[in-house]
């Protein structure tokens, strides 16, 4: 499963984030971890929905919000492997 990351070098919120994923999908080998750089690609952050950083997005599942805890970015990534058929 591919979670797409997206994050900002100006966002020290996303470096928390990041080091909350990364620890979480340490767990699940299988998962697959793509970052999109807010700086260096607007448009495809605009064109994939995402109006805030950090935030997380498996096909069109999206979680976003101004911290993002490792409690909640553990419960969303369970939740779309749960999902997945």
């Amino acid at each position: 499963m591919r979670i797409v990351f997206y994050k900002s070098v100006l966002c020290p919120r996303c470096f928390l984030a990041k080091k909350h994923l990364l620890a979480v999908c340490s767990a699940h080998p299988h998962l697959q971890i793509e970052e999109v750089e807010l700086v260096t690609s607007p448009l495809r952050t605009w064109r994939d929905g995402i109006k805030m950083v950090p935030a997380l997005k498996v096909g069109d599942n999206v979680l976003s919000g101004l911290y993002l805890s490792k409690e909640a970015i553990t419960d969303f990534v369970v939740q779309m492997i749960n999902k997945k058929p």
